[in-house]
């Protein structure tokens, strides 16, 4: 999926195609977010996820950002 057809979609949709075809690769957490790693199509997606509501606010796609703060988190088995 193109990056702009991708932009296009409802969080909700955003969602469900993460989860579903999407490759885990890294969590960070900050207070009460969570923001997980996924890697689509060879690019990176940031999911966010507020566990005081228990909702994802926010998926966006890692484009001229650095990945640093999910390093110290990466193991050997998260680089395939």
């Amino acid at each position: 999926m193109k990056p702009a057809e991708f932009d296009n979609l409802t969080i909700d949709e955003k969602a469900k195609l993460i989860l579903n075809k999407g490759i885990y690769v890294s969590r960070s957490e900050f207070f009460q977010l969570e923001i997980s790693l996924y890697r689509m199509d060879d690019e990176f997606v940031e999911l966010w996820y507020e566990s005081l509501s228990g909702r994802i606010f926010k998926i966006d796609h890692i484009r001229n950002k650095k990945i640093n703060p999910y390093l110290k988190h990466l193991g050997a088995n998260n680089l395939n």
